[in-house]
């Protein structure tokens, strides 16, 4: 008989608003094959389940194994979630997603012989980079997701810090402006939205209607809805003033969140992912800077501020890594 044959397997689902991505991984976190589709969200949600179902027999089928290999099945989802009833409370991502059993719909389409198991994406995230990716040398971690939203995820001594409302780890509404714009959760001034892709642009749209000069205006042809984040990056590169001035401020609130991160959980690293990463040093470096200025100096020394390392398979495979965690115990 093939020994290959009795090797066993995990399966990683990223549930997001647009894409579902799958992987098959090794239990070593080792990714075998993956397959990527649309999420298609306002289908419905027996829709959305049926093409989860699809894409793990598709990403079966491309790792050449068979599915009684899969010794687990961890799905990675948009919040609020319960990780202990398996149900999505109310995702604003996944319109209509509200009280959705999704653990157990999966686990129904496997005729309940797979064990399966939920958890907020940013945590899986999390959870993928501490698992095999930038962190995996590390004990105590903290994940900052940054682009349209920011979120996040915990780790503290190798496991993952939920809270017992499984909502902990919501970094991006950590107040840094009191008395600044209103974010989608109701709050002024959180990180997210100041921060993230949608704050910066904002910010820097705000400063051109106010006559700030820049080559963002050509750029986005003069209309300002056509603004982006990688235009702004771009302007940078080009030695645009505002440009500069806008990311640099983006990365000094995310320090002073950092900072405050570093002084409350003493991590050994701080990994950023997300399309805003692609930034490079242009948007480290004041975080850094800030970290440096703001939090204790022992923590401060210690912490290490990184880029993510699995892109956007980090959700996936954190959602692997997860589910072979909570099965062994």
């Amino acid at each position: 008989m093939d020994k290959s044959k009795k090797a066993k397997y995990l399966i990683g689902v990223d549930l997001g608003g647009t894409t579902i991505i799958t992987v098959v991984t090794d239990i070593n976190g080792k990714v075998i094959a993956s397959v990527k589709c649309l999420s298609e969200v306002k289908q419905g949600v027996d829709a959305v389940v049926n093409r989860i179902v699809d894409t793990i027999y598709a990403t079966v089928a491309k790792a050449k194994i068979q599915i009684n290999q899969i010794i687990a099945i961890g799905v990675g989802a948009p919040g609020p979630l319960s990780t202990k009833t398996g149900v999505i409370i109310d995702a604003p991502n996944l319109d209509g997603w509200v009280n959705v059993p999704l653990r157990d719909m999966v686990k129904k389409a496997f005729r309940n012989t797979i064990p399966v198991f939920l958890d907020n994406d940013a945590n899986a995230a999390a959870y993928g980079e501490f698992w095999v990716g930038a962190g995996k040398k590390v004990s105590n971690l903290i994940m900052l997701t940054l682009g349209t939203g920011i979120g996040g995820g915990i780790i503290i001594d190798k496991k993952l810090y939920r809270g017992p409302d499984d909502t902990a780890g919501e970094l991006g509404h950590i107040s840094v402006f009191p008395n600044g714009p209103v974010c989608n959760c109701g709050n002024h001034g959180c990180l997210e939205a100041i921060a993230s892709a949608t704050g910066m642009v904002n910010r820097a749209v705000d400063a051109l209607r106010l006559g700030r000069k820049s080559i963002l205006r050509e750029l986005a042809e003069n209309d300002l809805n056509k603004v982006t984040a990688k235009m702004i990056y771009d302007a940078v590169l080009k030695g645009d003033t505002l440009a500069k001035d806008i990311m640099r401020e983006t990365g000094r609130y995310i320090g002073i969140a950092a900072a405050s991160l570093v002084n409350i959980f003493n991590p050994e690293m701080i990994v950023f992912s997300g399309g805003m990463i692609n930034a490079g040093e242009y948007l480290f470096n004041p975080i850094r800077e800030e970290v440096k200025k703001r939090a204790f100096p022992q923590p401060a020394k210690r912490v290490k501020i990184l880029p993510a390392k699995l892109g956007e398979y980090a959700g996936a495979i954190g959602a692997a890594g997860i589910a072979l965690k909570e099965l062994i115990g």
